[in-house]
């Protein structure tokens, strides 16, 4: 059931306090049996949604998208005044930088690149205040030298280097601050070190990624003689640990045979960049003249056919901006995250997508993980960096849920006051959904009572919203579901064929869900930038007159 069948367009809903009026939501959709992985989803349909606190209106739902009114549109004038181009990069995060800073280096210069944000990097997004930094979103260099971010970072003297775990104060608690099992924890550690190598997956191809960790659990549980009363909160920490690191809601929604496509270097060294992630955006952004990039420019639409209402689009493709300025190029590379692809494709290309790249969009999805952030004058816990793992042996009072998704608090590196959570899946957008004063009394309620201490009051709280960005659709990371992996892409490399007239690619994709390897990652994005760049390349060179 959709909730727009249940109310109108607009409404008003009466409530005292800003917690009551989220409380009739969910109470509503409850009522109709409407899932809550929902409610940020059906939201989005309402552009005047309210709840009306005594004199003062508070909105919970984002307005209508910017490109609504483009929707089946077409203006001949978009065609006559466009801005002729030989290549057009869509999204200004690591994939769509790394196309831009290639075409640049190799002689291809007659470009631009259309960021739909006020910001360049996408998911990578670096958070300064005073002394405070702070990653929104991709926060390491995972893999050690194997991976060109590690050299890269070294190089440009950016490179930290973790703290041993020796340094940090390990403490293993429940929700209600009671030391908790150290078998249990040690369990678990072994299972997701064995399914995290390299190609243990391959007798798991057939189901879900979590199988591999569910069929381990019972034997492994028992070897490390785990405690028989914590042995269901062991489970469900394993399972949080996975989607922590995977974005899931359920472990089981990615194919085993996606994940195990996936490279892993094993050395993970946890190296950060010591003055932010946004170092790279910065290097990337070295060879590109600011002139060549727009930003707050969202692509509303994309028409890539012979021709449009009889107007001859001459072997280009017209790329048209909410702002309506209007681009024609011989190429288009487009590197928007997959959660935002699929949710709006059939509104911005014309014609339709290939009936193939829909299938396989249709069984490709985005995964989020947020972050939930809190510092402090000075470090409440102790003189060490705070490492707190959580697991919930009794339910938590019904409106922090939410919290059932945190399975560890880590003090944020270089931040020596500050400590972090993740939250993932259906938990991060019931997070999402409430208010921030909300989810820092939240936050702050479960730390005292898992550590035992006062916990003062944060002079800094931060949380991400992944799911609420209309432009991401989610966070982190890609992957393709039990079906889609069976039946219609074996590999992703389906997501990155490009469409081709004449022998000519004209939409070209590029974007961390488009690589088998090292999907999900900073590096792997760039990865497919470059190689989309260098067909364009190498189609110009084999071209030129």
């Amino acid at each position: 059931m959709n909730l727009a069948s249940l109310i109108q367009e607009s409404f008003t809903l009466t409530c005292n306090t800003e917690e009551e009026g989220y409380g009739i939501i969910q109470a509503l959709f409850t009522a109709h049996a409407i899932p809550r992985s929902r409610f940020i989803e059906d939201i989005y349909i309402f552009t005047s949604v309210y709840i009306q606190l005594v004199n003062t209106p508070f909105w919970i739902a984002v307005s209508a998208f910017v490109c609504d009114s483009f929707v089946n549109t077409y203006d001949s004038v978009w065609l006559s005044q466009a801005e002729l181009r030989d290549v057009v990069v869509v999204g200004g995060g690591a994939a769509g930088l790394q196309a831009m800073k290639t075409l640049i280096t190799n002689g291809v210069d007659n470009v631009v690149l259309l960021e739909a944000q006020d910001y360049l990097g996408g998911r990578v997004r670096t958070h300064r205040e005073g002394d405070i930094l702070t990653e929104d979103g991709a926060e390491w260099i995972h893999g050690g030298t194997p991976n060109r971010l590690y050299g890269l970072a070294d190089s440009l003297g950016g490179l930290t280097q973790p703290l041993p775990d020796s340094e940090y104060d390990f403490r293993l608690r429940t929700q209600s601050g009671k030391t908790a099992d150290i078998n249990g924890f040690d369990a678990a550690t072994v299972i997701y070190g064995k399914c995290e190598r390299n190609s243990v997956l391959k007798k798991y191809h057939k189901y879900g990624y979590g199988k591999c960790y569910a069929d381990s659990f019972n034997k492994q549980y028992r070897k490390f003689r785990g405690k028989k009363q914590e042995k269901e909160a062991w489970r469900h920490y394993l399972e949080m640990w996975v989607n922590k690191d995977t974005g899931l809601s359920d472990w089981n929604d990615q194919s085993a045979k996606d994940a195990d496509y996936f490279t892993d270097w094993g050395n993970d060294q946890w190296n950060q960049w010591a003055d932010g992630y946004d170092t790279l955006v910065n290097y990337l952004m070295e060879d590109i003249p600011e002139s060549k990039v727009k930003l707050s420019s969202p692509v509303c639409r994309i028409f890539w056919g012979n021709e449009v209402d009889g107007d001859s689009l001459g072997g280009r493709v017209l790329v048209v901006t909410a702002d309506e300025v209007s681009y024609l190029a011989h190429h288009v590379i487009t590197t928007v995250s997959v959660g935002f692809l699929k949710r709006r494709h059939s509104e911005i290309f014309t014609p339709a997508l290939k009936k193939s790249y829909q299938r396989a969009l249709a069984v490709s999805d985005l995964g989020i993980a947020d972050k939930v952030q809190l510092g402090w004058d000075s470090s409440w816990w102790g003189e060490s960096p705070l490492n707190l793992q959580v697991i919930y042996t009794e339910n938590l009072p019904a409106e922090m849920w939410w919290l059932e998704g945190v399975m560890e608090f880590l003090t944020i590196h270089q931040q020596p006051t500050m400590c972090q959570a993740f939250v993932a899946g259906d938990y991060a957008l019931a997070m999402e959904a409430l208010p921030e004063e909300t989810v820092k009394q939240h936050a702050v309620w479960l730390l005292a009572n898992a550590t035992g201490q006062a916990v003062p009051a944060p002079t800094f709280f931060r949380r991400t919203q992944w799911g609420l960005d209309e432009f991401m659709e989610g966070s982190y990371n890609s992957y393709v579901t039990v079906k889609g992996a069976k039946k219609i892409m074996k590999k992703r490399k389906q997501l990155a064929k490009p469409m081709v007239k004449n022998g000519k690619p004209v939409l070209l994709w590029a974007g961390e869900a488009t690589s088998d390897k090292r999907y999900g990652t900073v590096d792997g994005a760039m990865d497919t930038g470059e190689k989309q760049a260098f067909r364009v390349i190498d189609y110009m060179d084999a071209n030129a007159e």
